[in-house]
């Protein structure tokens, strides 16, 4: 049998033994069955090309409609059984189509190299030449298009995505093809693609440019094509550009979501494999790849799952899924435990494997057959600051909790840096928790980009936990950090931004609208947060400089159901204008006297937030979406009207009943007076907290005759 390019017969013989190991039962087990699922619920190549995968969302629930490949022209809905039809949803249901066919091929080829069965491998020889049969009818389509459209598929992204894992199915079948044949796929399906993607690469810093990349590269190594190779890696825009310009020094991906990330690290490693069994072209020990399978580990939330920052899918995880369209995340920790002497990889693949099998089919290919063991424990992340991405990351134990788990630890993840291009979200210095085991104030990321919802709430300020000026949403800007400190006797993370000094530009800038009014209105004004995390509360201070008399609104969304305040003061129904406030329902005000505290509840667990209030706030509280849409959370806005102002609360998050009985304000005027000072108490505790807008603010002497336990103080000083 003649080699094979992209994994050689030494190396499928290898794969072979493991198969029949049982670390690797459960990854044949899937393998079989997504086999025979291909053939239980066949479906065939299609006469027409594949239409927009974000629109097959239900516009209802913000959810994926159920892909059936013999329903054609009906699709329901996973939430409530409602059915759509006709267009874009028949044009949408094409595009599974093609990936369902594109990725049973490799799966039915790599079950054919491991078991031989002759079904198998006719089944991919016919869904190659039924794609190299119809790809000419696919570019004489006349049907609607984007501008950066595929052939096959709906876009140049999509195009390339579809096209790897054919040409890994070719690669690993050729041997039992014609030279008739086998010219056929490569001149009629293979090198048509890689030339079209050529044409109409991205030609700049993006996923889109790595998807390209990486499509051009598979099919010139299974083609043996040089130029090919040298265009999707030494090109003006290969791999070596995006890895130096859209890596972060961080090792984080320029857009700022996970799955983007994800998304975009498949590409590379995609064409890593590719590449290596082609020694002028093994891409497999640039620096890059460890790194950017590196930093997400460092963001996660303590079980696994990430922070679902600008458009990012809200599932997106370390344990499981981390983005559509590519495979789970134990799968890229296989590779990278497999390439890299990298201990962090493997205890990321063992918790893992404590939630979910071990079933990928990088596992099989690539994986190591003995892996360390995990621990209830997890993997005791340090608390961390991403500086080039602008994300710091305070991680305690809470007091009383004497074994650090990933159900008693608490995180909370300050997002103030780079925007993150068109996939960013205008939310700098929000704000999200876990604790407990559970995403308690989580950011909301992004359902599908084809509902009004996408647009109208989560690409808007105000479904994000910061402040909005006017109700408008804040345009884009690159804030920067002023102090971050892991250890000691509380935490810090404080990070600021001034929107006309810190601008973004480039590859940062957005490429989609923003409110036309939203550069006059920020325009100059400052904001700056300051988070001091002690045990199982933290102190949060947010002030803000608007340059003029603004409404000021300061947002916070927390899961459950925030409970009545009963005491006694009026509630009445209301509306607030802005972008994406709409979307608030049911909301209510009432005024803010003196502090309150407001209790979140969900499920075991809740959050406190005591709130240090001053004359003319007014609270308003409503539903909201959170994601899916229909899981709603309880907002609330404090709104003043001032030039200047600073909110200073304490949040305490809970399990069972609150550890924190009061908060009591001694002062919370920092925009005035220059001081504020707070007495946290729980059991056994009172923590005096001191924070002074600068060195040389005095404070009034009585504070130090407070009864304290323990005594803490901040500077706000740059």
């Amino acid at each position: 049998m003649t080699n094979t390019i992209l994994i050689s017969d030494e190396q499928w013989s290898h794969i072979r033994r493991k198969a029949e190991l049982s670390q690797f039962a459960a990854a044949m087990k899937l393998l079989r069955h997504e086999v025979e699922d291909y053939f239980a619920r066949p479906v065939g190549v299609q006469t027409l090309p594949g239409g927009y995968y974000h629109d097959y969302f239900c516009p209802q629930h913000a959810v994926q409609l159920i892909f059936e490949p013999d329903s054609p022209t009906l699709h329901r809905c996973p939430v409530d059984g409602a059915t759509f039809s006709g267009e874009p949803f028949d044009s949408a249901w094409r595009w599974s189509v093609n990936n369902r066919l594109a990725e049973s091929a490799l799966r039915l080829a790599v079950l054919w190299k491991l078991e031989g069965a002759e079904r198998n491998r006719q089944s991919v020889q016919e869904i190659l030449f039924g794609y190299a049969e119809a790809y000419d009818g696919y570019k004489a389509y006349s049907g609607w298009r984007p501008e950066n459209h595929g052939v096959a598929q709906f876009s140049t992204l999509d195009e390339a995505v579809w096209s790897i894992p054919l040409a890994w199915s070719f690669d690993m079948v050729r041997s039992t093809l014609s030279a008739a044949q086998e010219r056929e796929i490569v001149d009629r399906l293979l090198v048509p693609a890689a030339d079209f993607l050529m044409a109409r690469h991205f030609g700049g810093i993006h996923n889109f440019a790595c998807w390209h990349n990486a499509a051009i590269g598979t099919i010139g190594a299974v083609t043996g094509r040089d130029e090919l190779l040298d265009f999707a890696i030494d090109g003006q825009y290969g791999f070596h550009t995006q890895a130096r310009e859209g890596i972060l020094a961080d090792g984080l991906w320029f857009e700022g979501s996970f799955s983007y990330h994800f998304y975009t690290v498949a590409a590379l490693l995609l064409l890593a494999k590719a590449t290596a069994n082609l020694p002028d072209w093994d891409l497999r020990q640039h620096p890059s790849l460890a790194a950017v399978l590196r930093a997400p580990v460092l963001c996660a939330y303590p079980d696994g799952s990430l922070p679902a920052t600008n458009d990012c899918w809200y599932f997106t995880g370390l344990n499981g899924d981390c983005c559509h369209g590519v495979p789970k995340a134990p799968a890229f920790y296989e590779i990278g435990n497999a390439w890299f002497e990298e201990p962090l990889f493997g205890q990321v693949l063992a918790r893992a494997y404590r939630h979910g099998p071990r079933e990928s089919l990088d596992a099989l290919l690539y994986g190591v057959a003995e892996l360390e063991a995990g621990t209830e424990e997890g993997l005791a992340l340090p608390s961390v600051q991403m500086p080039a991405s602008g994300y710091a990351i305070l991680r305690t134990q809470p007091q009383g909790e004497a074994l650090r788990s990933e159900a008693t630890e608490h995180y909370v993840f300050l997002k103030y840096g780079v925007h993150g291009g068109g996939h960013g979200h205008p939310d700098k210095l929000g704000l999200s928790v876990y604790a407990w085991g559970e995403r308690q104030s989580p950011d909301l990321g992004t359902p599908g980009y084809g509902i009004d919802l996408f647009q109208g709430w989560y690409r808007q300020t105000v479904s994000h936990n910061t402040v909005v000026l006017d109700g408008k949403s804040q345009p884009a800007g690159a804030g920067r950090s002023i102090a971050f400190r892991a250890d000691g006797p509380f935490q810090i993370a404080d990070a600021a931004i001034r929107w006309g000094e810190d601008t973004v530009s480039g590859i940062d800038a957005p490429t989609y609208g923003v409110d036309e009014e939203a550069p006059e209105v920020y325009n100059g004004a400052g904001m700056r947060r300051a988070v001091l995390a002690h045990g199982d509360y933290f102190l949060d201070i947010f002030l803000v400089d608007a340059g003029k008399e603004r409404r000021i609104d300061w947002i916070f969304r927390n899961r459950g159901v925030l409970a009545p305040l009963g005491d006694g003061v009026p509630i009445v129904p209301a509306e607030i204008e802005g972008d994406g406030y709409e979307y608030i329902g049911d909301l209510s005000t009432r005024p803010a006297l003196d502090s309150i505290a407001l209790d979140w509840q969900f499920g075991k667990t809740g959050m406190k937030l005591f709130m240090a209030e001053m004359d003319g706030t007014i609270l308003y509280a409503g539903p909201a979406p959170g994601n899916p849409a229909e899981d709603l959370q309880d907002l609330i806005i404090r709104q003043r009207t001032a030039s200047r102002t600073a909110f200073v609360s304490v949040f305490h998050p809970y399990r069972d009943v609150p550890r924190i009985v009061s908060v009591t304000w001694h002062g919370c005027d920092l925009s005035g007076d220059g001081w504020a000072a707070c007495t946290v108490e729980g059991p056994g505790n009172k923590d005096l907290w001191i924070v002074r807008s600068g060195s040389e603010v005095e404070v009034p002497p009585w504070l130090g005759d407070l009864p304290a336990s323990s005594r803490f103080e901040y500077n706000l000083e740059d």
